[in-house]
């Protein structure tokens, strides 16, 4: 009967190593795990949306095919839903039953070429087919925009895959349960095949034999019963001879029921961007000017922050791109090639430079733009329009440092320059709000939390140009000082001529980001207005050659008003502070020269 049971055993053991073995091998499911999504092309854009990358943390790889040429671009999913606006396209939203689910949203059938885009972090482009294995640029959502030049449809051939959970918790189980099972059977094996043995000289009464096998009976001197020799043990009927073999480790019930290891559990830690102007330390500039040193932010800065909506990389290429065209235009003379990348008065003055010196050709080229490197940079966290952002750059032709200010208007817009401001001696370029980069922008008529307004600091700025106003709450700087000494030297020598100077605010270009100790940069161009009128009736007013290219005549009668735009970069400091207004940048430049 042992043996049938060790045989049983045997068997149910070899069963379960093999069912085991099954399950790693021919059973095994596979190492990747995919999902796809056909359908007719018809809208011009394709959204893979942020829940897709969600069936893997790691490894997602995406495999795009499409009759012709095509782009991916990778950018924030609120940025590529705004980019996609009105317009129909096809979102894949996630998986379902092993499949990608999309869904087709009617709308504008065309859409500007997305190709070159500052909203998308990277794109690559791909005729017939593409392999793309997804990573993440940052912390936040992000989605993929499919496209081919805004007129065709869009790829929807789409199939993600990723690495499949290939553990079978049960077929280690299987196998060790079933060697202890096939150890068990033998054992028992061994057991019930060892011979019963009778120990010499203790006959049990009724058991005796005699030659010819029959019963005999035998009479014993001494007591009734005999005992059993010490060295012998009777075998109770039905009582293995041997115990079966115990479990190793089950001696001790307690430590047999404890865990063999303990569970590690790995915490992976966010990645953020650092803008250029969190560095450690100070760096003192040729021209007198210094960089932040990294400075705590203010708990209401860091309350109000958020990601930065130019990532490092999409900065460097925004201003390899703002440099080329400025570049560009200046040695042409071509305010066409401007229009990519700059705007606002930036545009103008270059505009009136280059009629000035198609009339004179002795007259100054504009300051040029220096791509880099990028000293230090502020970034706005708006995720609505318009963007500002703001860089220090310093290059070979321009070795004082430049504040340079790029707007966004909209979605589909991409950054232009509207300032570039020489940094004056002695200032210091505010340390942005949070260590992540960004910087919330500010209202520009909110006092909240500031010593000024940004529209009062820059009027205050226009106010004191024109007239010395506000002396004692606006730090003392080079670019205030020159302006207000030209203007007395031009009303002392100019006899013949009443001169006067009036400034307005254009409140359009101001724009303002907080700073890390609670207070603000604000940027904004002040119109100034320089009015001549002969000081005698039927005197003659004598313009200058740059004048005279953009009014069309030497001279006047009757007067001429000659626009200047000029260009501020100002420090707010925070509400409280006894700290004064500060003027980091300036850059003034002709505009216009009107005749009366």
């Amino acid at each position: 009967m042992r043996f049938k049971i060790s045989v049983a055993l045997m068997v149910i053991g070899l069963l379960a190593i093999a069912l085991g073995i099954a399950q790693r091998t021919v059973w095994a499911p596979p190492e990747r795990a995919s999902a796809s999504y056909t359908a007719d092309a018809t809208a011009p854009v394709t959204v893979i949306e942020p829940e897709v990358f969600g069936v893997h943390e790691e490894e997602v790889d995406v495999s795009v095919e499409a009759d012709g040429d095509f782009l991916l671009a990778i950018g924030r999913a609120g940025d590529v839903d705004a980019w996609v606006g009105e317009a129909a396209h096809t979102s894949l939203t996630g998986m379902e039953d092993g499949q990608l689910q999309g869904t087709v949203t009617e709308g504008d059938a065309k859409v500007p070429n997305p190709a070159g885009s500052d909203l998308w972090v990277s794109e690559e482009q791909a005729e017939g087919s593409l392999e793309h294995r997804w990573v993440a640029p940052a912390d936040g959502e992000w989605s993929i925009l499919l496209a081919s030049d805004g007129s065709a449809p869009a790829p929807t051939n789409v199939t993600v895959t990723w690495p499949n959970d290939t553990s079978v918790p049960w077929s280690l189980a299987l196998i060790i349960l079933g060697a202890l099972l096939v150890v068990l059977g033998v054992a028992m094996a061994v057991v019930s095949r060892r011979p019963n043995r009778q120990t010499p000289g203790n006959d049990s009464p009724g058991n005796d034999s005699g030659p010819s096998g029959g019963t005999a009976k035998r009479t014993v001197a001494g007591p009734a019963t005999a005992p059993l020799a010490e060295t012998d043990a009777a075998v109770p009927a039905g009582r293995a001879d041997d115990t079966a073999p115990t479990r190793p480790g089950m001696e001790n019930p307690e430590e047999g029921s404890r865990s063999s290891g303990r569970r590690s559990l790995m915490v992976r830690p966010a990645l953020g961007l650092r803008a250029a102007a969190a560095a450690g330390t100070a760096v003192v500039l040729a021209a007198g000017t210094v960089l932040p040193a990294q400075a705590a932010a203010s708990p209401e800065a860091e309350e109000t922050a958020g990601s930065p909506v130019v990532q490092e990389s999409q900065l460097t290429r925004i201003m390899d791109s703002v440099a080329a065209s400025v570049s560009a235009a200046d040695k042409a003379r071509d305010a066409g090639k401007l229009e990519p990348r700059v705007g606002g008065a930036a545009l103008t003055v270059r505009e009136a430079n280059y009629t000035v010196r198609a009339e004179n050709g002795k007259a100054a080229a504009p300051v040029p733009v220096a791509a880099g490197p990028i000293l230090a940079s502020m970034v706005s966290t708006s995720e609505g329009w318009p963007r500002t952002v703001v860089t220090v750059t310093e290059g070979e032709d321009n070795p004082v440092p430049q504040v340079i200010v790029l707007t966004q208007q909209d979605p589909r817009s991409n950054y232009r320059m509207m300032g570039a401001m020489q940094m004056l001696p002695g200032t210091t370029f505010p340390q942005v709000s949070t260590e992540t980069g960004g910087t919330p922008a500010v209202p520009l008529e909110a006092e909240e939390g500031l010593l000024y307004s940004p529209q009062a600091a820059v009027k205050m700025v226009a106010e004191n140009l024109d007239s010395g106003k506000h002396q004692n709450k606006i730090g003392k700087n080079t670019f205030s000082d020159q302006i207000q000494k030209i203007q007395k030297d031009q009303v002392k020598s100019n006899k013949s001529a009443d001169i006067s100077f009036r400034r307005s605010v254009d409140n359009k270009s101001l724009s303002a980001l907080r700073t890390a100790d609670g207070g603000a940069v604000v940027f904004g161009h002040i119109k100034s207005v320089t009015r001549s009128v002969p000081a005698e009736a039927g005197a003659t007013v004598e313009l200058s050659p740059e004048f005279a290219a953009l009014a069309g005549e030497d001279s006047t009668t009757e007067g001429v008003d000659v626009t200047y735009s000029e260009a501020v970069f100002l420090r707010v400091p925070p509400a409280g502070s006894d700290e004064e207004l500060t003027v980091v940048g300036v850059a003034q430049g002709l505009v216009d020269a009107k005749l009366k």
